[in-house]
């Protein structure tokens, strides 16, 4: 039986949703117990990873930091972080500043999420490089060397292409001995590269459990290879979204309802609920849940786009978790 306590979180999506109810939301997943609270990083409103016609989609969409730092003030045990920020749009040594001054306002809570970007519509929009993949992936790598370097609190120097720092500091340092650093991605060859070099977490693309569990050998043989031990980054995943009702047939329908809220057009908003693992009743996600589990995850983030659902939240701070918790 598996030792590990599996993690519960939340990716938020800021879009489409009342600064209220955001507030509320933050609120009541750290008053529920879950272990994550993740604000997510976009200036338009994101779905499908921005396939086809759903990456233009327009409506109201909240800045991802500034979320964290109205949640700083309604909670008291999650810990939060932007999931994740986006290389092409956040200068390293700024964001690090931010992440410092997060970990302080939360008592030492915060984590720092990075990741190459992939939202070209938003780049473009907002007067920002969006160059092929290979370049993204070499401005990742610099701000993960210059955000590990400002975090373990020494002087950073930098002369890269994409970022520049002479005598960089950060100070005061964060709350936390060791404030995480969360690189996001799935990409075999560099983006684990990376985790292994810089990384204290990493978030994994949506997957398969057996998908997952392949990259994460991958991500142990960067860490041998790179003389790091692999047990000591954390295997995090973001999931599709959650919703528990009594059959399969229920929650898909309710989850689809949601996500036309999301401005998605009902047969986009369908498949993406018929799509969704834990679309189901409570057994079902558990044994879902149990999977990736044994594949070796160690936090789970669901997305959670609003309008959010209390019988989901509710079902899984209760029976989900204690069905969880007695096999940890």
């Amino acid at each position: 039986m598996p030792s590990t306590r599996l993690r519960l979180g939340f990716q938020v999506w800021g879009q489409y949703v009342a600064w209220p109810a955001l507030m509320a939301i933050g609120h009541d997943i750290d008053e529920l117990g879950f272990d994550d609270l993740w604000s997510n990083d976009h200036f338009f409103p994101q779905a499908a990873a921005g396939v086809g016609d759903l990456g233009y989609l327009d409506g109201p969409v909240f800045e991802g930091w500034s979320i964290l730092f109205g949640w700083a003030g309604v909670t008291s045990r999650a810990r939060m972080g932007c999931l994740v920020s986006g290389a092409g749009y956040r200068n390293p040594g700024l964001l690090v500043k931010m992440a410092t001054a997060l970990d302080h306002a939360t008592g030492g809570r915060a984590a720092l999420g990075l990741g190459a970007g992939w939202f070209e519509r938003e780049h473009q929009a907002f007067g920002f490089e969006f160059p092929s993949l290979g370049q993204r992936l070499d401005r990742m790598g610099e701000a993960a060397a210059i955000c590990r370097g400002l975090l373990d609190g020494g002087s950073v120097a930098h002369d890269g292409q994409w970022f520049s720092a002479v005598d960089a500091r950060n100070d005061p340092q964060p709350i936390q001995e060791r404030l995480p650093l969360t690189i996001g991605g799935s990409g075999e060859k560099r983006t684990l590269r990376f985790v292994a070099q810089y990384a204290d977490v990493w978030n994994a693309d949506q997957d398969s459990p057996e998908s997952f569990r392949r990259r994460s050998e991958i991500l142990d043989e960067h860490c041998r290879v790179v003389g790091r031990d692999p047990t000591s980054i954390e295997r995090t995943a973001g999931l599709p979204a959650p919703c528990i009702r009594p059959t399969r047939e229920e929650a898909v329908e309710a989850l689809t309802a949601i996500l036309q809220h999301q401005a998605m057009p009902r047969e986009a908003a369908l498949q993406m609920a018929l799509g969704s693992p834990f679309a189901g009743p409570v057994d079902s996600v558990i044994t879902e849940l149990r999977r990736y589990r044994d594949a070796g995850l160690g936090a789970v983030m669901f997305d959670w786009p609003a309008p959010f659902d209390r019988p989901t939240l509710e079902a899984l701070a209760g029976p989900v978790r204690a069905a969880l918790d007695a096999e940890a």
